[in-house]
C-alpha cells in the first residue's frame, strides 16, 4: 500500500526533486545542469561531503535527468513513468546499493554480472552506491575493471562521507563533486519554508538554534524540526529547542559573558550554577563559550572591514537583534584581550576532557575571567617599561644605520659617544663588560642590565606582530642575563610556557628576532623565575621535603596561574 505524502517524514517529504531545489550546493547543481544540457555525460560520478547535505538526493535527480522521457535533460519532468519510478525507488533501471551492507567481493561480482544487460525502459542503467568507501579492497579491485571499460548504457554514481578512503584508482575514473557544509542562514531559510508549509510556529532564535545544532546538515535540521512539532505546543522558542537537545541557550551565554565583561564574578557564577542545575553538560557549556568568544573576536577584529555587514552575515550565526548585543560586548574588549580569553577557555576545555573535575574547571575559568586584572596590550606594556627605564634608544622600526648605540658613561655621568672612525658596538657589547663572566649563576644572582630591559618591549612588539601566541607566553617573562651569545630569559614556573617556547620552530623565530632587535647573534635559553614569597601559605611537606601536588591540581594551577594557599596534611 503506497503511503500518502502526509504520512512521510519531513526529510523525505521535502527531499529535492530537481537541481533547482537542491539547498546549499549551487556549484554542484549548476555544473551538472550544464553538463546535461551540453550532453557531456561522464561514465562515473563521485559525490562526497558530510551527512545530510544532499548527496543521495543529487544522485537520484541525476538519474531522473538521464532516464527522463524528455532526457537527458537538466529539468526532469517528474511525471513520466521513469521519473515516478525513480522517485518511489521502484525503477528497474536504477539500482541503489548500500556500500556498508554490500561491501564484499561477492556482491560486486553480482553487480558486474548484471552490467551487460540492457536497461528495461530508459536509455541508461544507473548504479548508485552509497557509502562506497566501505567496500573492501577486493571489492574495489573487482569494480575497477568495469569502471575502466563500462558499456555505453551504464552509469555509476558513488556517494561517500570519506573520499580519502576511496582508492586513487577509483577516484581517477570519476568526476568528483564536493558537497559543502550548508551555512546556518541557508538552513534557517529552508526550515522557515518547511515550518510555514507544515503550520509549525517557530520564533527566529529557535530557527537559528535548530540550524546551529544541525552542524551544516539540512537533513538533521529537518529531523529536529519534526521532533519539535510533536514535542512542543504553540510557538516553539529557543528554550524549547535547548530543552529538547540539551544544548546551552544563547540567552544564558549572553548573560554569562555580560557578567564576565562587567567583572561581576557573583553574577557569572549564578548563571553558571543555573545551567548546571538544569543538567547541562560542562563540555557543551565551554564549547558554547568558545563559540561566543569567537563571535566577539570576529566583531572586534573586523570593525574596519569593507562590506562588513555581508561578511558578518556569513561568519556569525545569530539573528540581527542578538548580533547588536554582541557588538556592544565586543566594543568593550580588545582583540588581544579576547584572544587571551579564548586561549584560557581552550585550555579549560582540554582539561575538562581529561579530568572528572569538569564543573570545578568551569567555575575556575569563569572566576578567573571575571576577576581579571586590567590586561594591557604589548604596546602599552612597552610604553610603561620605556617610561620606567628612560627613553628607548632603540626601536625596531628605526633603520639600523640610524640607531644610536649604547656607550659607557664617563666619570661625570655623561655618555661618551664613539668616534666616527671607531666601529659602533652593538648595544649588548656596549652594555656587557668584556671580561670573562662566571657561568652557572643562579636566577637570583642574574641582574638584568638596562640594555636588556630597554629593548625587551621592542622585541615583544615585533614578536607579537609575527606570532601573537608566543608574545603572550613571554608577556610575564623577564630577560635576565646575556653571556657568550646566550640570552637567559626567566619564565614563570608553568610547564606549558616552557614546553611551547622550547619547540624548535618557536626557538628559531625567537632567536632570529632577538638577534635583529639586539643587533648581535643571540640564542635563547630559559630559566624558571623564583616564586614570590607567600607568608600565609602553608603546605604539607612530602617525604622529600617538597609539597606534594597531584598532576590534575598542578595542571589547574598552571592553566589559571593560581597559587596553592593550603594543602591537606597527611594523616
Amino acid at each position: 500500500m503506497e503511503r500518502s505524502m502526509s504520512d512521510l517524514p519531513i526529510a523525505r517529504k521535502y527531499r529535492p526533486q530537481t537541481f533547482g531545489e537542491i539547498v546549499g550546493q549551487p556549484h554542484v547543481a549548476s555544473t551538472l545542469s550544464r553538463a546535461l544540457e551540453s550532453r557531456r555525460i561522464a561514465q562515473a560520478y563521485l559525490f562526497t561531503g558530510q551527512r545530510g547535505v544532499g548527496k543521495t538526493s543529487a544522485a537520484r535527480i541525476l538519474a531522473k535527468s538521464l532516464n527522463c522521457a524528455a532526457g537527458p535533460t537538466a529539468t526532469p519532468c517528474g511525471r513520466c513513468p521513469s521519473c515516478e519510478q525513480i522517485t518511489q525507488g521502484t525503477s528497474l533501471d536504477v539500482l541503489e546499493i548500500d556500500g556498508a551492507s554490500n561491501r564484499g567481493i561477492d556482491e560486486i561480482r553480482d553487480l558486474r554480472a548484471s552490467v551487460p544487460f540492457a536497461p528495461v525502459t530508459g536509455p541508461f542503467r544507473i548504479y548508485i552506491i552509497d557509502e562506497v568507501h566501505m567496500l573492501t579492497t577486493e571489492a574495489f579491485n573487482a569494480l575497477l575493471k568495469t569502471l575502466e571499460e563500462p558499456p555505453a548504457h551504464v552509469k555509476f554514481i558513488f556517494a561517500t562521507t570519506a573520499a580519502h578512503k576511496v582508492p586513487a584508482t577509483i577516484l581517477s575514473r570519476c568526476q568528483r563533486f564536493d558537497f559543502r557544509r550548508i551555512e546556518v542562514a541557508t538552513i534557517v531559510e529552508a526550515l522557515r519554508r518547511i515550518a510555514h508549509a507544515e503550520q509549525i510556529q517557530l520564533d527566529e532564535p529557535a530557527l537559528y538554534a535548530v540550524a546551529r545544532a544541525s552542524e551544516g546538515s539540512l537533513r538533521d535540521a529537518e529531523v529536529v524540526l519534526e521532533q519539535l512539532a510533536t514535542f512542543a505546543t504553540g510557538t516553539v522558542t529557543e528554550a524549547t529547542v535547548t530543552e529538547l537537545l540539551g544544548a546551552i541557550e544563547s540567552e544564558a551565554l549572553t548573560g554569562l559573558m555580560q557578567a564576565i565583561v562587567e567583572r561581576n564574578p557573583i553574577q557569572a557564577l549564578q548563571v553558571l550554577t543555573a545551567q548546571f542545575d538544569q543538567g547541562k553538560d560542562v563540555s557543551l557549556l565551554i564549547t558554547g563559550m568558545l563559540r561566543y568568544l569567537r563571535n566577539l573576536l570576529i566583531l572586534s577584529s573586523t570593525k574596519e572591514a569593507p562590506e562588513r555587514t555581508r561578511l558578518l552575515a556569513r561568519l556569525i550565526d545569530e539573528p540581527a537583534d542578538r548580533l547588536a548585543r554582541l557588538e556592544e560586548q565586543a566594543g568593550r574588549s580588545t582583540p588581544q584581550e579576547l584572544l587571551l580569553w579564548l586561549q584560557m577557555a581552550t585550555g579549560a576545555y582540554e582539561l575538562v576532557r581529561r579530568t572528572p573535575l569538569g564543573q570545578t574547571i568551569a567555575e575556575l575559568l569563569v572566576i578567573k575571567l571575571a576577576t581579571r586584572e586590567q590586561w594591557q596590550s604589548l604596546d602599552q606594556i612597552s610604553r610603561r617599561l620605556e617610561g620606567l627605564r628612560g627613553p628607548a634608544v632603540l626601536h625596531d622600526r628605526v633603520e639600523p644605520q640610524h640607531r644610536p648605540a649604547f656607550a659607557p658613561q664617563d666619570a661625570e655621568g655623561q655618555g661618551s659617544f664613539p668616534r666616527p672612525d671607531t666601529p659602533s658596538p652593538s648595544p649588548l657589547q656596549a652594555a656587557v663588560p668584556s671580561g670573562d663572566r662566571e657561568a652557572g649563576g643562579t636566577v637570583s644572582e642574574m641582574m638584568p642590565s638596562d640594555a636588556l630591559l630597554t629593548m625587551w618591549p621592542a622585541f615583544l612588539e615585533r614578536l607579537g606582530a609575527q606570532k601573537m601566541s608566543l608574545a603572550a607566553y613571554l608577556a610575564d617573562a623577564k630577560p635576565l642575563d646575556v653571556n657568550g651569545g646566550v640570552l637567559t630569559i626567566g619564565l614563570p614556573g608553568f610547564a606549558l610556557h616552557h614546553e611551547v617556547l622550547s619547540v624548535a620552530e618557536n626557538r628559531r623565530l625567537i632567536d632570529r628576532l632577538l638577534s635583529e632587535v639586539y643587533q648581535t647573534p643571540l640564542h635563547v635559553q630559559y630559566a624558571t623565575l623564583p616564586e614570590p614569597a607567600a607568608p600565609q601559605a602553608t603546605a604539607a611537606p612530602s617525604l622529600g621535603g617538597q609539597p606534594t601536588v597531584s598532576p590534575v591540581v598542578q595542571e589547574i594551577v598552571n592553566l589559571f596561574n593560581a597559587t596553592i594557599l593550603d594543602r591537606p596534611r597527611p594523616a
